[in-house]
């Protein structure tokens, strides 16, 4: 390896000596240079003593690293199967004859590298396209022209997050709750008035929202509207985004469709309520759902704290750190019968009380935001939308189990969700809620924010920790399980963001009143897309239907054609037949609600290339660990290039599940199977 160069070593130099600051560092590197040079390498393996061998094999992993440098600009073409049925592929043929190149390669003058990407996570807007960073949305061919001609723009991947508001003056009260109480009465008298809240999550953002939002400000300054214009998180109405809501102390929330060209007659219906119309079906859409973890989404400022207090954020936190008693916490958890909402449904009580009771200090509470399966974004959507939530969650495990750090994993290109955290968890230390003696408590939690760079594996908890630990994401041979031996060998909890954003309410309501939601499920996001007219973010109680999703809510195929089947729980889910439709999506139901991804398919749409871009991801995806799921993914991947022999399917398919270390490999022939199952005809011949 070749010694390393000046740049390179003065770039990693800022991070401490240790093998846990790998992945970081690698991450500043290609963000500031675009790709990993060997001399990058080398600089990396000499300040953070790690053999120069594993470097290399750490770099040569995560599928977001790249080791040779792109084209001046980068051009990806989203090819997950929301898109795909979207018109995604044609979309990539268009850009590769525009281009004169194929996907994977570069122009002969190194103008533009054109890459397919495995999924944008912005499945609410399909197709997307994303050029130099920035993502478009809804994209047909006639925008091509206009995309691939624009200058150069800086995307998210640039953007600072926005600044934490300003502290509150010393709180002299004495008691958690005391202490609370007074944190709230500053956030009162900080109430805004009117306020006009852009949806500006990752599905707005590519359609417009933030042209919108800077359209507005300017234009409610022209105007002298005394009203505070804030970015937002997304409400859920991916479909009809860019969304604007008002907000103020008189009816409920209203929301609008206002692209930036619109702002001045939507700026005259503020005023003097000149007519502008509301989304179709939003009405519907709304109406049909059970909101308890979105109830803020798209209402709530995510970069104020003060703005969360008055929506009730960090209330739950102050009465139970006020009681003293981290059993009533995890009693309340227990109560709820709250699963994990990872994809396994495992009882959250059961793994905090054997972390609580397992020797070791200190413990961890790690939050798994990676979300690396396609056409999963509801992770991402609370996140951007109610990060405060999400923090609230993490202190009360934290509480409940005793640990005194945490750790916040977050996808490496989610990187509006990671700027919105990251404020959050600076408002929340400025404010007393985080960090040494918590609201003068006796508990203190120390958190970090990590990025990843890429590895659907690590929607496994183990593979994860060796993430952080600075190694390749690949799953632990269990037992030992986390909770007695996780991050560096200490008793951990590792939970993903929908599950801790639901211990709030649990412990502020009660486990009781959870309880009595969704035949004792609670409620459960699902990301709609596909075919389906209004496609975006939703949250009912456990036990919905298919049918409800993509009719009553989701609004029914918008191509005419009946939908065929739905696809449920991204690469890991399974295809479902219209004939069941009517059954409730329960864990270890005939129907399982999986991750939470639901993507409609026509009657025009090919099952055998769903089949066949999901077990490919898969394939690629597979850490290589273990024999079963690396040769097997492959091997079945390759069957759907010709008829496939049904029984030697199924019985390659039964090794995959059995011999497969974790979750990733046993889950994923689910969509051969399922194919084979309800769609035969389409596969074997």
């Amino acid at each position: 390896m070749p010694p390393p160069a000046p740049a390179a070593a003065s770039l990693v130099a800022r991070f401490p000596r240790e093998r846990t600051w790998l992945l970081p560092a690698l991450d500043a590197v290609q963000r500031a240079e675009g790709s990993v040079s060997p001399e990058a390498l080398a600089a990396l393996a000499a300040h953070l003593r790690v053999p120069a061998s594993e470097v290399w094999g750490v770099a040569t992993h995560y599928p977001e690293i790249r080791l040779a440098p792109p084209g001046r600009r980068l051009v990806r073409v989203c090819a997950g199967v929301s898109c795909r049925v979207a018109g995604g592929a044609e979309l990539l043929r268009a850009c590769e004859a525009r281009l004169g190149v194929r996907a994977g390669g570069t122009t002969p003058d190194g103008a533009v590298t054109l890459e397919a990407l495995d999924c944008a996570f912005a499945c609410g807007v399909a197709p997307v396209v994303e050029v130099g960073h920035r993502r478009a949305g809804r994209v047909t061919p006639a925008d091509l022209e206009r995309l691939l001609g624009a200058p150069a723009a800086h995307g998210a991947r640039d953007a600072a997050p926005p600044a934490a508001s300003t502290p509150p003056p010393a709180v002299a009260a004495r008691g958690p709750l005391a202490r609370f109480e007074a944190l709230r009465a500053e956030a009162a008298g900080r109430r805004r008035g009117l306020t006009l809240a852009v949806g500006l999550g990752s599905c707005g953002e590519a359609v417009g929202a933030r042209e919108t939002l800077e359209a507005l400000r300017a234009e409610a300054a022209r105007r002298g509207l005394d009203a505070a214009v804030v970015a937002a998180g997304c409400d859920g109405m991916c479909w009809a985004a860019p969304v604007v809501q008002a907000l103020g102390d008189g009816p409920p929330a209203r929301a609008w469709t206002v692209p930036a060209a619109r702002v001045p007659a939507f700026v005259e219906h503020v005023v003097s309520g000149a007519p502008y119309p509301r989304p179709d079906g939003a009405a519907d859409f709304l109406a049909g759902q059970r909101r308890v973890l979105l109830e803020r989404c798209g209402t709530s400022d995510p970069a104020d704290v003060a703005d969360a207090i008055r929506g009730g954020a960090y209330a739950a936190l102050a009465q139970a750190l006020d009681a003293g008693a981290p059993e009533r916490v995890l009693a309340e958890v227990r109560g709820s019968g709250l699963q994990g909402r990872g994809g396994a449904y495992f009882q959250a009580a059961v793994k905090w009380a054997a972390c609580r009771a397992a020797p070791g200090a200190p413990k961890y509470v790690v939050v798994n935001g990676e979300e690396g399966e396609p056409g999963i974004f509801k992770d991402r959507h609370l996140m951007e939308g109610d990060p405060h939530a999400l923090l609230e969650g993490m202190l009360l495990a934290a509480f409940a189990v005793g640990a005194a750090r945490a750790v916040v994993y977050v996808h490496g290109e989610a990187d509006l969700a990671a700027a919105r955290v990251a404020t959050a968890l600076a408002g929340a230390r400025a404010w007393g809620l985080l960090g040494e003696r918590i609201l003068g408590s006796d508990f203190s939690l120390e958190v970090e924010l990590r990025r990843g760079l890429g590895g659907f594996v690590l929607g496994e908890e183990t593979a994860l920790l060796e993430s952080i630990e600075g190694r390749r994401a690949m799953p632990r041979t269990r037992p030992p399980f986390p909770v007695e031996a996780g991050l560096w060998g200490r008793p951990t909890v590792v939970q993903n963001v929908e599950t801790l954003c639901a211990v709030p309410r649990i412990v502020g309501r009660g486990g009781a009143w959870f309880a009595t939601l969704g035949r004792g499920h609670g409620t459960k996001l699902f990301g709609l897309s596909g075919h389906v007219r209004r496609p975006g973010v939703v949250e009912v109680e456990a036990g919905a239907t298919l049918r409800t999703l993509l009719e009553a809510l989701g609004g029914g195929s918008p191509t005419g054609r009946p939908i065929r089947a739905a696809l449920v729980g991204g690469p890991s889910g399974s295809l479902v037949h219209p004939r069941s439709f009517e059954e409730p999506l329960v864990p270890r139901g005939p129907v399982s609600p999986g991750t939470g991804g639901v993507v409609a398919l026509d009657a025009g749409a090919s099952v055998r290339d769903v089949v066949r871009t999901l077990l490919a991801f898969n394939a690629r995806e597979s850490c290589g660990k273990c024999t079963p799921c690396r040769e097997g993914t492959a091997r079945l991947a390759a069957m759907l290039d010709g008829p496939v022999d049904a029984a030697g399917a199924r019985a390659l398919a039964e090794v995959v599940q059995v011999a497969s270390l974790c979750g990733l490999g046993q889950a994923a022939p689910f969509a051969v199977l399922s194919g084979l199952a309800e769609f035969p005809e389409e596969l074997t011949r």
